[in-house]
């Protein structure tokens, strides 16, 4: 039961029972049932206010409005205890926390991530991995550095999109990363859905299943579950955005799980697998984290749509084209583009949340 249909119900019952039992006099006999009535109109009032408050988007002010660079930086994690990646130095492996004293109270949530809706993809972006090991193969430091490099490509094409769209968008990688590894049993459950105009099968519970992972994982680093991390290290993280994408060293079909989509309250990620498969299976070739994936699940955390499996008249005209990331052509990731329609659902081509920039005032830009 919502808190609104208690207070109403537990309101009513309250002012029935106390009319009824109440000693009035003659003259109250009438008035003060409907005192008591218009007392919890009132209080009625001031919640239902409270709670539309509450509902309300929190504000958007960028801290970082600078124009992209085109250079992919590195994000500090305060507050960490790592160890350099001997294959990519600048990246580190998480330990453990700094013992601060405060480790065992209560984890707060960014209250920006309670809202229920995706939020523009502007001001500086940050990306935070975590490497979840799967069929008794954990993933190796050269690997992971793979991986990053493979996270820098996709962070610098959003940067050029960002700059051809006159977004001010700065994507930096977190320079300490999460490593676990998870052993627990897989059964993959097949349903279909529809994808364009067509119903293909799909794995069932992919995104329960990925949550789950993520807590499991979270345990073993020595946090309670998914959202005593993430609220742990998002403000720890000078950024406008966090973005967590968890690297499974398997096969599979990768997806976006958007605030929308999870009961768990901030959590938000993209699964990206080592490789691409249609259902989750153990890895036959070396992990290779693909840049067009990245930077497509990334795209769908901020309100992108997918686009393929339809026919470009399906959009309206001049809206996508068949280089827009969310239509994944297979083609290298520098022959992909952000057209209006995706640049308009990520808040680029207009304004979102109350934020003005030249971006609210963009026309698509020129494309070869």
């Amino acid at each position: 039961m919502s808190a609104r249909v208690r207070f109403w119900a537990l309101g009513l019952l309250a002012v029935t029972l106390a009319s009824w039992l109440m000693p009035w006099n003659a003259s109250w006999r009438e008035v003060g049932p409907l005192g008591l009535a218009l007392g919890l109109v009132v209080a009625g009032g001031l919640f239902e206010f409270r709670t539309m408050l509450s509902s309300l988007p929190a504000s958007r002010t960028l801290r970082d409005t600078r124009p992209p660079d085109g250079r992919v930086g590195l994000a500090v994690i305060r507050g960490v205890r790592s160890d350099p990646n001997p294959c990519d130095p600048p990246f580190r492996r998480f330990v453990g926390r700094e013992s601060t004293g405060t480790d065992n109270q209560p984890a707060k949530i960014d209250p920006r991530q309670g809202v229920r809706s995706a939020p523009p993809l502007l001001g500086r972006v940050v990306l935070i991995s975590v490497f979840l090991g799967r069929d008794g193969k954990g993933w190796t430091d050269a690997e992971i550095a793979q991986a990053h490099e493979a996270m820098r490509r996709a962070g610098a094409w959003i940067e050029r999109e960002a700059s051809a769209w006159h977004a001010p968008v700065n994507v930096d990688l977190a320079e300490t990363y999460f490593v676990a590894d998870d052993e627990a049993p897989e059964d993959v459950e097949v349903t279909f859905a529809p994808r364009g105009e067509e119903v293909q099968p799909i794995e069932g519970q992919a995104t329960v299943k990925a949550l789950t992972a993520l807590s499991r994982a979270a345990a073993r680093l020595g946090f309670r579950d998914a959202v005593d991390l993430i609220a742990w290290a998002n403000p720890r993280v000078e950024a406008d955005a966090r973005v967590w994408l968890l690297h499974p060293r398997r096969a599979g079909c990768s997806l976006a799980i958007p605030l929308d989509q999870t009961e768990l309250k901030g959590v938000s990620l993209a699964v990206c697998y080592a490789r691409e498969a249609n259902f989750p299976e153990p890895l036959t070739k070396p992990p290779r984290v693909d840049p067009v994936t990245i930077a497509h699940e990334v795209l769908h955390l901020f309100g992108a749509e997918d686009k393929y499996g339809l026919p470009l008249r399906a959009f309206p005209d001049g809206t996508v084209g068949s280089r827009d990331i969310m239509r994944l052509n297979e083609m290298p990731l520098a022959r992909y583009r952000i057209d209006p329609l995706t640049a308009r659902e990520i808040g680029w081509a207009e304004g979102i949340g109350g934020f003005r920039s030249t971006a609210g005032k963009a026309k698509p830009p020129p494309r070869p």
